[in-house]
């Protein structure tokens, strides 16, 4: 399972601290080990979308705070793990199977329609956001075709 991207070790040292919690309380409280928060906390890696979403009702704060400020061009896949939801969600939300979501956020699979309002409120983003990381998430497959055709 990918973790959440853009996912601030800072911000959550600075929030496990004002909640006075420790690493094992946070631990504790999401189901994972105070080893693991302790990475989280030194960038050494970042919380699942599950335990992010546990993460943040544990500290009772937005996830926003505990995210970098989202980039211009930001993926798909970014916006579903900072909403903190897994490809499985997503596809249960949209009537598809799972493959339909990794394809979109790949790049090679088409954005429908009626996707467009249920993801907007999925991901708590613009419209215009939305289809700016669509288009990230194509010219990344795009930039990884080029790549390998070149060297061949």
């Amino acid at each position: 399972m990918k973790s959440v991207r853009d996912f601030s070790p800072a911000r959550l040292r600075a929030a496990r601290s004002e909640a006075k919690l420790s690493q094992g309380d946070i631990a504790k409280a999401v189901g994972t080990t105070p080893g693991t928060v302790g990475r989280w906390e030194t960038g050494k890696g970042a919380p699942s979308p599950r335990l992010f979403s546990a993460l943040v009702a544990v500290l009772g704060i937005p996830r926003s705070q505990l995210l970098e400020p989202l980039a211009e061009d930001a993926d798909l896949a970014t916006l579903r793990t900072r909403a903190g939801l897994r490809q499985e969600d997503v596809a249960e939300r949209l009537g598809v199977q799972p493959s339909d979501i990794s394809e979109l956020e790949q790049g090679t699979g088409r954005m429908r329609d009626e996707w467009g309002l249920i993801l907007h409120e999925s991901y708590e983003v613009s419209l215009e956001q939305l289809v700016r990381a669509h288009a990230a998430s194509e010219a990344q497959w795009r930039a990884k075709f080029d790549a390998n055709r070149d060297r061949h």
